[in-house]
């Protein structure tokens, strides 16, 4: 997958024929018009017959595999945590744990998912990957898909008070892509006791920003691994020691860039970090861990 954020305009010139396939929709969106123009005739409904489908097979991406309702079934050998939802049998009853199309584990060692090993091509025939979802789809396996990761990242969701990852809440000013909350001490914690810890995420950014497994470890590292260890450790003298949101950020930020999984998160997942990041943290900071995926033009 790529995104590209251009500044101006593009232009494409093909020598010989331009041909474009998809194993799932195209989508044109435009501010504007759109226009076509053509020597000779513009056809529509007639189109070429895309390449073979063992095409398409060969681009089934390693992963990790979870049900209907956000469990985790288990990931593929060589897994690269990109994230496919297994969808529904013949009589369109959701496949999970207790009920999974033939061949679809190649090893089978426990009911949470953890250790199982998942065929490729048998558990990309029947499943979707979450940037194919609707909206209320990704959003009802958002929660248990992200405290599959917190805990693959080496944390312990028993230390938060709702022993889960809540969704950002509505009364957030502006909202916000994750939130990390510490009560007696951050803004909006008047649901938590002193010390009580919680960490939110914006449901809808799954499947849109945040696109596979290593996206969501890596915005733990920003929440978890830099805010909450500074909340922990300054507690009620955070906000002195760190005076305005500014340092507090840039903090969070670059331990996020530094951090071992940044270098394998997705595209769209660095390209929203690009477009906030420098609020908080200088070009000469940040540019070494984004110049190589977003050059403006």
């Amino acid at each position: 997958m790529r995104r590209r954020f251009v500044k101006g305009t593009i232009t494409k010139t093909t020598g010989g024929n331009h041909s474009i396939y998809s194993n799932g929709n195209i989508v044109t969106n435009a501010g504007g018009f759109i226009r076509e123009i053509a020597d000779g005739e513009i056809i529509y409904g007639e189109p070429e017959h895309a390449p073979p489908k063992t095409l398409f097979e060969k681009m089934l991406v390693e992963g990790d595999f979870f049900d209907m309702s956000g469990n985790y079934l288990g990931s593929t050998a060589n897994s690269r945590k990109h994230i496919y939802i297994v969808g529904r049998d013949a009589f369109q009853n959701p496949y999970s744990i207790n009920n999974f199309p033939e061949g679809f584990y190649t090893k089978f060692v426990s009911f949470n998912g953890i250790g199982n090993i998942i065929n490729l091509k048998v558990g990309g025939k029947y499943s979707k990957q979450i940037i194919e979802l609707p909206k209320e789809e990704r959003i009802k396996v958002a929660q248990k898909i992200f405290n599959h990761y917190y805990t693959d990242a080496g944390y312990d969701l028993n230390e938060l008070k709702y022993k889960t990852i809540t969704e950002v809440p509505d009364e957030i000013p502006g909202g916000a892509f994750a939130l990390t909350r510490f009560g007696g001490v951050t803004p909006h914690s008047e649901k938590l006791k002193e010390g009580e810890k919680d960490i939110s995420i914006t449901y809808p950014h799954l499947g849109i920003h945040i696109i596979t497994g290593w996206d969501v470890i890596n915005l733990f590292a920003h929440e978890r691994g830099q805010h909450m260890e500074d909340l922990i450790k300054y507690n009620k003298k955070f906000y002195i020691t760190f005076p305005g949101p500014y340092e507090i950020e840039r903090r969070a930020y670059m331990y996020q860039l530094k951090h071992k999984t940044w270098i394998k998160t997705s595209p769209e997942f660095k390209g929203h970090i690009w477009s906030v990041i420098s609020s908080y943290v200088h070009p000469s900071e940040y540019g070494p861990y984004l110049k190589d995926n977003y050059k403006i033009v």
